[in-house]
């Protein structure tokens, strides 16, 4: 019997102004780029640790503020949708 998907828990979902797939791939996507940057925050600490001058060092460590700045911006911003579907049910 068709019902236009009325009683399919994606609909009910989609009601509620959750979409599923999306809301899941957004927590996967914001983890993930959010872990490349601190993969980038990483290796910069390492170069960090190795460079000569203390030019270097202060470019470096400029490079890591900022990024860190970035990852913080990405994790707290009211339109992060990180897991919104956990609680949401």
């Amino acid at each position: 019997m068709y019902n236009n998907g009325i009683n399919n828990d994606f609909e009910k979902a989609h009601d509620k102004g959750l979409r599923r797939g999306f809301d899941l791939g957004w927590s996967y996507k914001g983890r993930f780029d959010r872990q490349i940057i601190q993969d980038i925050i990483e290796e910069l600490e390492e170069k960090r640790v190795k460079a000569n001058t203390t030019r270097q060092k202060m470019n470096i460590k400029m490079q890591i503020f900022s990024l860190t700045k970035a990852l913080n911006i990405l994790e707290n911003h009211p339109n992060n949708r990180e897991n919104i579907t956990l609680n949401s049910w």
